[in-house]
């Protein structure tokens, strides 16, 4: 499960993101250069490195227009973003606004809390079962894996352990980036410990939970130069780098 926030900071919407996989889950990501005849526009996006598993985590394209998303499990049956290839049709769109018509029209829905933005819009959506609360937002929000407008449930909230990781992340991101001013900051919101000593912290570390993984990866999305600084695995470990469509990618897939 995983932590996400969005702020306009110098006139610029940034999109971040831990990603804090369940145990049954590929830990490992990578970002990838999506250019084919199948890509309206080329595509950064965040993903599972095995192409026969699922695993679409977030990313932009050339356009500006970004999604990140963490899921939130309200019924057995429902059918997670990271399925493969529901982000890389996402990032078709031209606009926000067209990002959110494509999953609108998606049956059966796909599930989870959602940020799609442009350079001028962010809206904030929350995906349910059977419908979507969709919002536009002009001031920092931070979600995580429980919804806040729509009366849905995560099933793993009855769990104590759990109520309180995703309640505590998501007060300790509205408090951080609140006050963030810059990269630095954004960075700093992703690696940031408060809370550990109740195993509830925005950025886990291994051996911490028996429950989670640790986060294994996170990124930030700087929609105002379609550029994403990725860390490909734990931020208190790894270094972020920025990457961009002017890089030399090489053959797209």
């Amino acid at each position: 499960m995983c932590t996400l926030a969005t702020k306009r900071i110098d006139n610029k919407w940034f999109l971040i993101k831990t990603r804090d996989p369940v145990p049954w889950m590929r830990i490992d990501d990578e970002i990838k250069l999506f250019d084919t005849e199948a890509d309206k526009y080329k595509k950064l996006i965040i993903q599972n490195p095995n192409p026969k598993e699922d695993g679409y985590y977030g990313g932009v394209n050339e356009k500006g227009v970004a999604f990140v998303a963490t899921f939130v499990p309200v019924a057995e049956n429902q059918v997670s973003y990271i399925r493969r290839p529901y982000v890389r049709l996402i990032l078709d769109a031209s606009s926000a606004k067209e990002a959110i018509k494509i999953i609108e029209s998606f049956n059966p829905k796909i599930g989870g809390n959602f940020f799609v933005a442009d350079k001028d819009e962010c809206y904030d959506v929350e995906a349910g079962l059977d419908e979507y609360s969709i919002k536009k937002i002009d001031k920092p929000t931070a979600k995580t894996n429980h919804f806040l407008r729509l009366k849905h449930e995560n099933l793993q909230m009855s769990i104590p352990w759990y109520k309180k990781w995703t309640l505590n992340r998501l007060k300790r991101a509205q408090e951080l980036i609140d006050e963030a001013k810059d990269l630095e900051d954004l960075e700093n919101i992703l690696k940031d410990r408060k809370n550990s000593d109740t195993h509830t912290a925005i950025c886990m570390i291994n051996g911490e939970s028996d429950v989670t993984p640790p986060t294994a990866s996170a990124f930030i999305v700087d929609i105002g130069t379609s550029s994403i600084y990725y860390c490909r695995g734990n931020p208190l470990e790894k270094a972020f780098e920025k990457y961009s469509f002017n890089k030399n990618w090489g053959s797209g897939s």
